[in-house]
């Protein structure tokens, strides 16, 4: 079974213009009309507590997931979403889609952050499993959609049951992965956490390693008998980090799963290796020279086919000059140091790919970080990467998905925000003065216009480097912003599908696919690969 899950789908639905340059693309979009797919994550921003200020994770969106849900032959799609409900599309065939969502009892009513697809009780159905977040603690606690079989009309029938199972995880989730780490015959999950803060989660202070923090994940293992028991601590399970995306595979070769953690601020990425015997160790200083600083999505796939597991991670470095003055201070000498002495591995703010060089004299293996060499270093506020072969010649290309609402990491705004905070501000604190400073910088982001970034796709050149096909390929179909942002609402999550097209001759010793049909989601995902599952909080 393959299923893949996003922490947002992206472009959707209003997407109107297409450029088609050259040949026919690879790529063609299908609208809401003929899809008849309408999903869309509304937010509703107001100035008390859902707004950016707030709560920092808010553009984050949901997730997607598909999978065949009735076991009709059909892959259907179930949306996430935040402060709507989520939704359920059956593939009626044809590329036409039917919501069955109350049908099906596969709604929500609270801040759903990721979904994952998992077959939890082994009957060959797939079921559903949704990790939650949101501001609001008493809203919390993940959901499990257990697969009842579908009805005389194919509308499949859930049930929730996540309190039987024990993985109601009423921390501040992201995402999960389900594997079995004990090779034991069931599926463990794997939760990704990333707590909201009181204070900047970027401030340069010691680590927390003892397994208290608020944003440690955590390990739950399947006991065998329709309940799982949680064993972070006795698994070794205690680092901290702020999770945006997780990637299980094999990364060294013996035969065990083992773990890659994506962090986002300063929090480092984690390379948890199984020890074969119920624990994990974190390898990432050992196996990685430098990291992605504020690393959003991880894919893992074999980008030069020679066997090995390479790591995909990304990052929010802008392509163009402009935007990187406008958005990045950079870090200072002194706040790298500080870093160091306390521990933390080398961090730099752009998309990394760690080419995996296989095992050394210790059995370990190393990896070499050649994104700049491959030209995929640079693709902007990035969230998702996907390695797959779009043009069927052989070698894993790469998609990647783009955008955020508004530039937070913008320079002005954050001199801006100094100029406003109590400490420059003449009058004395308080809840009144707390109620303007906040007003002020609201109003600042909503006059500013939001821009739209396209994605990336890239073509895999055989030879350790990419090529920018976004044009070629058919991916420069955008949202045309509207003329006037309004502040209370907001349309976060997206989707659209589309499908390959011939393109014609082969070109050189390179074959082109014709007459077949992807379905392709931006944002986040998890997919089941030969010896691999992963899964990808897209925000």
């Amino acid at each position: 079974m393959t299923a893949r899950v996003t922490g947002v789908a992206a472009l959707v639905l209003f997407l109107t213009a297409c450029q088609r340059i050259g040949a026919p693309p690879l790529f063609e979009l299908r609208s809401p009309a003929e899809t008849g797919i309408t999903f869309a994550n509304k937010l509703r921003e107001d100035d008390s507590l859902y707004n950016v200020i707030d709560f920092d994770y808010l553009y984050n969106g949901g997730g997607v997931a598909i999978a065949d849900v009735n076991n009709d032959g059909l892959l259907d799609i179930y949306f996430a979403g935040n402060m709507v409900s989520s939704r359920l599309y059956l593939n009626r065939g044809h590329f036409r889609f039917q919501e069955v969502s109350e049908a099906a009892g596969v709604g929500t009513h609270v801040w759903v952050s990721g979904v994952t697809v998992v077959d939890i009780n082994q009957d060959g159905l797939p079921d559903l499993y949704l990790s939650v977040g949101g501001p609001d603690p008493t809203r919390r606690g993940n959901l499990l959609f257990v697969n009842q079989g579908p009805d005389k009309n194919g509308t499949p029938r859930f049930v929730e049951e996540a309190r039987r199972f024990g993985i109601a995880d009423a921390g501040y989730n992201t995402h999960a992965a389900f594997f079995d780490y004990d090779r034991d015959g069931d599926l463990d999950l794997y939760l990704l956490k990333n707590a909201l803060e009181s204070h900047n989660r970027n401030r340069i202070r010691p680590k927390v390693g003892d397994g208290q923090a608020p944003s440690t994940d955590r390990l739950y293992r399947n006991n065998g008998d329709g309940t799982f028991t949680d064993v972070s601590r006795r698994a070794g399970i205690l680092a901290e980090g702020y999770g945006l995306g997780v990637a299980v595979t094999d990364l060294n070769g013996d035969g065990w799963p083992d773990v890659y953690v994506a962090n986002d601020f300063l929090s480092n990425d984690l390379v948890w290796i199984n020890n074969r015997d119920g624990t994990f160790s974190d390898r990432a200083a050992q196996y990685l020279k430098h990291q992605s600083f504020s690393a959003m999505g991880v894919d893992v796939g074999d980008v030069n086919n020679d066997g090995l597991v390479d790591i995909m991670v990304l990052d929010m470095l802008p392509h163009d000059n402009m935007r990187r003055k406008l958005l990045f201070a950079g870090e200072s000498y002194d706040q790298f140091e500080t870093s160091r002495r306390l521990g933390y591995q080398p961090e730099v703010v752009r998309n990394t790919l760690q080419l995996n060089n296989g095992p050394g004299p210790d059995g370990h293996p190393s990896f070499s970080e050649i994104g700049q060499l491959a030209r995929v270093d640079a693709t902007d506020w990035s969230w998702a990467p996907l390695l797959a072969d779009y043009d069927n010649d052989g070698w894993k290309d790469l998609f990647i998905t783009n955008g955020y609402p508004q530039d937070v990491t913008n320079l002005d705004y954050l001199a801006f925000v100094q100029r406003v905070s109590p400490g420059y501000l003449s009058e004395s604190g308080g809840q009144g003065l707390e109620r303007e400073r906040k007003q002020r910088l609201l109003a600042w982001l909503r006059q500013r216009p939001r821009g739209k970034l396209s994605n990336y796709v890239f073509r895999n050149n055989g030879d350790l480097t990419f090529s920018d096909r976004t044009k070629a390929w058919g991916w420069t179909c955008r949202a045309t912003p509207p003329a006037r942002r309004t502040p209370t609402s907001t349309t976060t999550a997206t989707w659209t599908s589309w499908s390959t097209t011939s393109t014609g001759p082969p070109s050189s010793s390179r074959t082109r696919p014709s007459g077949c049909r992807i379905t392709t989601s931006s944002g986040s995902r998890s997919a089941a690969h030969p010896g691999t599952a992963m899964a990808t909080e897209r925000r």
